[in-house]
């Protein structure tokens, strides 16, 4: 067993790494805000608040993966992220009634039908494992894998979400694409464009849970140690 171990260990490494860092505004889609529960009053809830808006928000994140040399063209990542999604304090219409609170703040349906969202602002940790394929471009003696890298990347994605101690986590994927530029040997600058979607997106506050689908478009700049 220890000789195959030290003979493991010794032999040459097949893959290129890489550790990106990033970041970059994020734009979620309106949405529809699903309620369910007891609300402050103790009154069973069942209610939807229609076509709520959001701001822009914030991405930031680390990725860690390598690139196969047997065939460069292909990759592996794993991607761990932060996102916010900045809600505005708005008027949307509503089916039944609701007095509670999100985030802290007070949210409400009237007799109406109307809803008073407050400002508030969601954040979100998510991770997501990628498969990656690139176009090696301008090779050189230098930059045998290509000075300039067109990229797509993909995979499942799991987000969690907290509120006190309630932890929820709910399952979507990620897309996007890329370009990269190698400065110097080991440092690379890259933009890149990723769509990321978390259908029934939910999150809890005492009784009450809150679902919507999430459907977000980012923006992000990075650098990229490779070696």
């Amino acid at each position: 067993m220890l000789i195959c171990a030290v003979s493991f260990l010794g032999e040459p490494a097949e893959a290129e790494w890489a550790i990106d860092l990033y970041g970059g505004a994020s734009w979620t889609q309106s949405s529809d805000l699903r309620v369910r529960g007891r609300d402050d009053t103790e009154a069973s809830v069942n209610t939807t608040i229609f076509d709520i808006t959001t701001d822009t928000g914030l991405t930031v994140g680390l990725r860690g993966g390598y690139w196969l040399e047997s065939l460069p063209f292909l990759g592996f990542g794993l991607d761990v992220f932060y996102f916010s999604m900045p809600i505005p304090s708005q008027t949307a219409s509503a089916t039944g009634t609701l007095n509670g609170e999100i985030l802290g703040k007070p949210i409400s349906i009237d007799a109406a039908g109307q809803a008073r969202v407050p400002s508030v602002t969601l954040p979100g940790l998510g991770f997501s494992p990628d498969i990656r394929l690139r176009w090696p471009l301008l090779t050189s003696a230098e930059f045998p894998k290509g000075r300039l890298q067109p990229y797509v990347t993909g995979g499942p994605a799991w987000a969690f979400t907290l509120e006190g101690n309630e932890v929820d986590v709910v399952f979507g994927g990620k897309v996007g694409a890329g370009l990269s530029i190698s400065l110097i040997r080991p440092l690379a600058l890259f933009a890149e464009y990723r769509y990321t979607f978390f259908p029934n997106f939910t999150f809890s506050h005492r009784e009450l849970t809150y679902e919507a689908d999430l459907n977000t478009h980012n923006a992000v700049v990075g650098i990229s140690l490779r070696f």
